[in-house]
């Protein structure tokens, strides 16, 4: 929640407090300190080394505890059980320190009480009570605080109000502590600093910086710690992939990126430069987000590329009239930070549309960030059960149970008793089991379509532990590639005397589907079917379908699964996008009007599916499918 302007001014006036403390610190109030002084010669000298490796940071207790044998009744034990009980709370012995500090008691005005009491603070404080050592501490500000150790004071003063959850409070004192210090310790205490502004609310340090920038000197912080939070907020920029953060800041600091963001200037710069968090619709703009992860992901998405380019007839050979569709295209992350990143660009450079999701991670990602956007998403592959559109989106893939039951139905009809299974989603492993227990047939534990080759000339699957295992059906339930290899492998393989006779059949998912030309002599072929996926011809003279011989003879290429996916995506969009004005927008109440207007549009879009008999996206808003089983010959 954003402070009170009043709150900022009281925040101020701390500064402007702490900032004086050294001139307040000698200042008496009724009656004179009190020092607790040696009363040997051999205390007073033991004191002085004391005391200076004390202000040194390297007093060892051993040293302060032998003190304490030597002189128990000298007049400057009292000081020594402070440093004592400092060192015993440093140590993490809560307890012991707060024994030493009882013992000390109430004590008269002077830099011992001081020190005594920030220690008492810091004990409450570690021991959960940062309010009430907050409390302890507020007193000694711009009052009694010995020079030495006025650092250990303004560090706990800091830490109490952080843990209180005064932030802006805390913010204050920081400054001071940072001011308070010498040259030679700036950077020492600004890493300090750094490091609790880490745990501070992001809200609090952008109201607080913008009050900084604001006011100039008259906010009472010091160029440095304008400099640590301006630094630290970059960082936030950049770990979030805040675009609209990053070009607030660099506005704000007027200057460079580079200057701004400190060590993380670089990555800052390229962030407030994207288009990343911008809201826009240009025209009819379409977006399409291509997984480049793996082979088989980059592969595919050259197949959709494909079809895309087919339904919005890319590339044109004639002069753009405006009104075409544009498309843009963006890699996909590796994670859910690099998917809303590549996303966010795209509808910042004015994509209405955005088609993504290859496989169901993708997919899930895609998915919650259009529901969360508020962006239309053509979905390429289904989403899990949770993520599924609710709003805007659409789903055009295909769940894999409803492909595995079909084929688990036709291998059992040609005889098979024990299959083997192939995928790249190990998920999917649950309803094979379950489909092909269902109809009879026993299935072997899944192995990976990325399992490696272990011998050069050998086969990449284990055949030989399938065989043994008496498995006479395999299905592939992943990419083109993954069933190449496999059928390749089984076509190499002879065939064991006691095996001859037997039904050998492979069984393919839509995704899987092979060309007629790379099937197995002497295995019995099986994909699964939907529109006229899988294409039988091969050659464009072969193909009766007027369109998809256009296609062929475009590409050069028969269709895959995922360029009719990606054709039929790229044809429901392009008619989404047709009610759409062709101008420019980044008014926030048009570009949610457009975008209102395109994900009514793919749901009412009818058009010839090359994936489906159905004409357009159904009530729960996927394309439904009427599967078959295609013998490949």
């Amino acid at each position: 929640m954003a402070p009170h302007p009043r709150h900022l001014a009281v925040f101020v006036a701390f500064t402007a407090a702490l900032a004086v403390l050294g001139a307040c610190s000698r200042r008496a109030r009724s009656g004179p300190p009190q020092a607790f002084l040696a009363t040997s010669p051999a205390a007073a000298v033991e004191l002085a080394e004391i005391r200076a490796r004390w202000e040194e940071r390297r007093l060892e207790r051993s040293r302060a505890e032998a003190y304490l044998r030597r002189f128990p009744d000298d007049g400057a034990t009292v000081q020594v059980r402070v440093f004592l009980a400092w060192l015993l709370i440093d140590e993490g012995k809560l307890h012991a320190a707060d024994g030493l500090l009882a013992e000390v008691g109430d004590l008269p005005r002077g830099t011992v009480r001081d020190m005594a009491t920030v220690a008492r603070a810091k004990s409450l404080r570690l021991h959960g009570a940062p309010q009430s050592a907050l409390q302890l501490l507020r007193p000694l500000v711009g009052k009694v605080v010995d020079d030495a150790d006025r650092e250990l004071f303004l560090e706990e003063l800091a830490l109490a109000a952080v843990g209180s959850h005064d932030d802006y409070e805390a913010l204050a004192y920081m400054d001071a502590w940072l001011v308070g210090v010498g040259d030679d310790d700036q950077e020492r205490v600004s890493q300090k600093i750094a490091t609790i502004l880490a745990r501070m609310p992001r809200s609090v340090l952008e109201q607080s910086y913008r009050a900084m920038r604001t006011r100039g000197a008259s906010s009472g912080y010091s160029v440095q710690t304008q400099s640590i939070v301006r630094e630290r907020l970059a960082h936030i920029a950049v770990e979030s992939n805040d675009a609209a953060l990053a070009r607030w800041l660099v506005e704000l600091s007027g200057t460079s990126a580079s200057k701004a963001g400190g060590d993380a200037g670089v990555e800052l710069g390229e962030l407030a430069a994207s288009r990343r968090g911008l809201r826009a619709v240009r025209g009819r703009t379409l977006a399409l987000l291509l997984p480049t992860r793996s082979r088989e992901l980059r592969d595919e998405s050259a197949e959709v590329v494909r079809g895309v380019s087919f339904a919005l007839d890319l590339p044109r050979t004639t002069a753009a009239r405006g009104d075409e569709v544009r498309l843009l295209t963006r890699e996909d992350g590796v994670d859910a930070l690099g998917t809303e990143a590549a996303m966010e660009e795209l509808v910042g450079e004015g994509a209405a549309i955005v088609i993504a999701g290859f496989d169901r991670a993708g997919a899930d990602r895609a998915a919650a960030w259009g529901e969360r956007s508020g962006v239309p998403v053509i979905l390429l592959a289904e989403p899990s059960p949770e993520n599924w559109p609710r709003r805007l989106g659409v789903m055009l893939g295909q769940p894999i149970a409803a492909e595995l039951q079909v084929l688990a139905r036709a291998i059992a009809e040609r005889g098979a008793k024990t299959a083997a299974f192939v995928t790249d989603e190990l998920a999917d492993e649950t309803a094979a089991s379950a489909v092909f227990g269902g109809a009879g047939v026993s299935l072997l534990p899944a192995v990976r379509c990325d399992v490696p080759l272990t011998e050069a000339g050998k086969s990449r699957f284990p055949l030989d532990i399938w065989r043994k295992s008496g498995a006479t059906a395999w299905t592939v339930s992943g990419s083109r590639s993954c069933a190449r290899d496999l059928v390749r492998d089984l076509g190499r393989a002879r065939l064991e005397a006691a095996d001859r006779g037997k039904p050998h059949v492979v069984g393919l998912t839509l995704e899987a589907g092979l060309p007629h030309r790379e099937i197995a002599a002497g295995i019995t072929t099986l994909s699964v079917g939907a529109g006229i996926v899988p294409l039988a011809s091969d050659a464009a003279e072969e193909e009766r379908d007027e369109e998809v011989r256009r296609h062929m003879q475009a590409f050069g290429v028969r269709p895959s699964y995922w360029t009719a996916l990606g054709r039929d995506a790229g044809v429901l969009a392009r008619k989404a996008l047709a009610a759409l004005p062709t101008t420019t927008t980044a008014d926030a109440a048009e570009v949610t009007k457009r975008r209102d207007v395109a994900a009514a549009g793919l749901l009412s879009a009818r058009a010839r599916m090359w994936t489906s008999e159905a004409q357009g996206i159904g009530g729960d808003r996927r394309l439904s499918r009427s599967l078959k089983v295609v013998l490949l010959r």
